[in-house]
């Protein structure tokens, strides 16, 4: 007996989806990669629909509002977007212990590193490079914890990608995605590392008012041993690093994304940070430009 219309019409309604719901499946799916919101077999029609509408909204509140920085980013794997999260989180830690021990350093020898007035040329460049790297070290070691920290909360706030990019690893998913987070979380932290490094060698270089000839041959030979140290870091990290040829490249790279990202494109706090960034370079002309004549001064002023 020949179908009605209607049964005739709900068959064509019934069976377009379920041939478009396939061949979108067939999109999706990848050798790589797999949607953990991917449709069983075993589904109706009705339950494959709610699942897709599903997916989709929950992409779209992951994304958050439309136009907004990173709003339309997605990733291959949620998982492994969770691996590269536990990554950022586990560099913070020993850049939280370098940050402590430069303070420790910093306020150990702020007295000593202070420039005099009888101090030779050299002594007075060394003790203000010194100061400058210990302080740089701190700066850089707490924007490797707040990057670090800020793109961990990024990786957990987007979901999986329809089209799967074809990536293989947490670190390959952060090269993609997150170049500059991710070169600015280990350059910071290998800089701060060797500029501490580097603190410490000038400071037992220093010449001290009673230091004997003994002790002043040690601090030169433990100098030489950080200095050493620093080569063989510098030489073990160009050998293990995976997307650049070196460390160079690296700190190339991120100053091309750093220029790009923060004076090419237009940012509302571009008003604030350049014209900061200008007096603060114009401040470290005018402190290593300091002449002893001044210090002199000062020390008879505190004499009185």
């Amino acid at each position: 007996m020949p179908s009605s219309p209607r049964k005739a019409a709900a068959g064509v309604a019934t069976s377009t989806p379920i041939a478009n719901n396939n061949k979108n499946s067939n999109n999706i799916r990848s050798p790589i990669w797999q949607s953990p919101f991917d449709v069983k077999p075993a589904m109706t029609s009705a339950s494959t629909s709610t699942s897709t509408s599903t997916t989709t909204s929950l992409s779209a509140k992951a994304c958050g509002p439309k136009g907004f920085e990173l709003w339309n980013l997605f990733y291959d794997d949620v998982d492994m977007a969770f691996n590269a999260w536990e990554w950022t989180a586990n560099i913070g830690a020993p850049a939280a212990l370098v940050a402590g021990a430069v303070l420790v350093t910093l306020s150990e020898t702020r007295e000593a590193s202070a420039p005099r007035s009888k101090d030779l040329w050299w002594v007075r460049k060394a003790k203000m490079t010194m100061r400058c790297l210990l302080l740089s070290s701190f700066a850089l070691e707490v924007i490797s914890i707040f990057v670090s920290t800020m793109t961990g909360s990024v990786l957990l706030g987007h979901g999986p990608a329809k089209k799967a990019v074809g990536y293989t690893s947490a670190l390959q998913l952060l090269h993609h995605h997150h170049e500059f987070e991710y070169l600015t979380t280990q350059i910071c932290f290998l800089q701060g590392l060797l500029n501490w490094l580097a603190s410490v060698a000038i400071e037992l270089v220093l010449p001290k008012d009673s230091e004997t000839k003994s002790a002043r041959r040690v601090n030169k030979c433990l100098s030489s041993w950080l200095m050493t140290l620093i080569v063989w870091i510098l030489a073990f990290y160009n050998h293990h690093l995976s997307f650049y040829s070196d460390y160079a490249q690296m700190l190339k790279r991120l100053c091309c994304l750093f220029v790009q990202g923060y004076f090419v494109e237009w940012r509302p706090l571009k008003l604030f940070y350049i014209p900061s960034m200008i007096g603060s370079a114009l401040l470290t002309w005018k402190a290593f430009r300091s002449s002893p004549e001044e210090d002199e001064e000062d020390e008879v002023l505190q004499k009185l």
